[in-house]
């Protein structure tokens, strides 16, 4: 048997006779949210997680791995990043990470042979990994379950008959029914997630919530539309293209935010609406699961983390959506409360990474770590212990060949490595197969407006652009790709 697996056995056994109180772990993960709650300074009504950052620890500045689904589910849960893991884009046969790690130990299944009972409800990983839960429950649910309405579901269905794909394409945009929370699939999972809550309430456990919203389609109960019906919603800033931005960093192409009168107007407004409104849904859910605590007394036994696969843009820097590498789609909200007196109600200003949550698990657990983890644990952040060095981010975007967005199919062509550190982002873009650098973005959030010009090549920041290349070369450097 390896020693690592020997180790974890004899903790394994150590913990289970342990006469230790149980201590839990609840992970929500939501889909597509950039730092919008109010905690952050945002527009987003978010009560229920406002008060949870007032309670625990918020990270003013925590980073995905990867600006899509999959390739950031995957490299949370392995703790590993995208490219190591394998998984880079968002083709669920092609890109589920057993088929270059079969062997890796994600963290729900790590934790089962110290005695946990993980289980993970609605969209976890996108591709589903059954290793990864004790037993199988409430999954994902499918596209036409997205709406409440039945003849929204039945139009959904006969546009994928028609072969018509893209949520553009498939079914509205949105969708305010004037139905009960559990009439939408987020609902469900949180009535089956205090359901599992008050059946393993006496033994410890790991509770992986994942809620599908705010992603599109933009659909919740009505009353989470009219907490902001007698508020104008404003596009939020930077609204254009950075200057000198490269062709290869952009998804969209608009040059500013929609204003009434133009023609995307309406149809954009209505987007932003039913985002922030999904985000609400969301933050009640999550206040209905942290009610729960308080009524079973477990407030004190768990772990609660909360936070987005990735950001999601809505005009900022002239794009809708996600896959780039700007900060709006990088940078996530992120909030941990922590039992107990290893942390204190405060808030972080040091980068972090998303990676660095499956290792604060285990450091709050008082487990051992097994050996593919790239990232570090936030405990001693979390306890007000000032770091010995800057913090850093690292984040993937890829593009097929001539620049066009690979979410669904990578080519194996261009990647673009992002590094956030201190006040900087820098951006390399560059072709895998003949590793030639492409393109170079660099931003200063010192600045009023940090992004609405690309610094590369600017002689006022060279020190700055080099010392970032020397750290991304050192920490992740290009190695030739000849395709996936």
């Amino acid at each position: 048997m390896p020693l690592q697996n020997s180790v974890s056995l004899i903790v394994g056994l150590l913990f289970l006779i342990s006469p230790l109180h149980s201590k839990n772990v609840i992970f929500v993960l939501i889909d597509d949210l950039s730092p919008r709650l109010g905690s952050y300074g945002g527009p987003v009504i978010s009560p229920h997680l406002d008060k949870l950052a007032d309670q625990g620890v918020l990270f003013q500045h925590a980073y995905a791995q990867a600006t899509i689904c999959t390739p950031s589910r995957a490299s949370i849960m392995t703790g590993m990043r995208p490219d190591a893991v394998g998984t880079r884009d968002n083709n669920y046969r092609r890109s589920r990470f057993r088929n270059y790690q079969p062997d890796v130990q994600t963290l729900p299944q790590y934790l089962q042979q110290f005695g946990y009972t993980s289980i993970g409800l609605g969209k976890t990983y996108g591709p589903p990994d059954p290793n990864s839960w004790s037993r199988k429950d409430l999954g994902e649910a499918s596209g036409d379950e997205q709406y409440a309405l039945p003849e929204n579901q039945a139009l959904f269905q006969s546009n994928i008959k028609a072969g018509k794909r893209g949520w553009f394409n498939m079914g509205p945009l949105f969708e305010a029914a004037d139905v009960a929370d559990d009439a939408y699939p987020d609902g469900r999972v949180t009535e089956r997630a205090i359901e599992i809550i008050h059946e393993l309430k006496d033994q410890p456990f790991f509770l992986y919530v994942g809620y599908q919203r705010p992603h599109r389609p933009f659909t919740a109960p009505k009353k989470y539309f009219d907490l902001y019906k007698d508020i104008q919603l404003s596009f939020p800033e930077p609204s254009g293209i950075p200057e000198d931005a490269p062709e290869v960093a952009l998804k969209t192409h608009h040059t500013s935010a929609p204003k009434p009168g133009d023609k995307r107007y309406e149809r954009d407004y209505a987007q932003l609406l039913g985002h922030y409104a999904a985000a609400s849904y969301v933050d009640s859910l999550v206040g209905q699961i942290l009610d729960t605590l308080v009524e079973l007394e477990l407030e004190e036994e768990t772990l609660v983390i909360f936070t987005a696969d990735h950001g999601f843009h809505v005009s900022e820097n002239g794009q809708w959506d996600k896959s780039c590498l700007f900060e709006t789609t990088c940078s996530v909200p992120l909030i941990l409360r922590v039992p107990g007196d290893k942390a204190q109600p405060l808030k972080v200003s040091q980068t972090v990474e998303l990676l660095d949550i499956y290792p604060t698990v285990l450091d709050f657990l008082d487990l051992p770590a097994p050996p593919q983890l790239a990232g570090k644990s936030l405990l001693p952040l979390m306890s007000g212990v000032q770091p010995s060095e800057d913090g850093y981010a690292y984040t993937e975007v890829l593009r097929n060949d001539g620049g066009k967005n690979a979410a669904m199919n990578w080519d194996g062509s261009l990647e673009g490595r992002s590094i956030r550190s201190g006040d900087y982002r820098l951006n390399r873009w560059w072709d895998t197969r003949t590793n030639e650098v492409i393109a170079l973005e660099l931003y200063d959030y010192s600045l009023d407006q940090p992004e609405i010009k690309n610094l590369a090549n600017v002689p006022a920041y060279a020190d700055i652009q080099a010392k970032l290349i020397s750290q991304l070369n050192a920490k992740w450097p290009l190695t030739q790709n000849t395709g996936k």
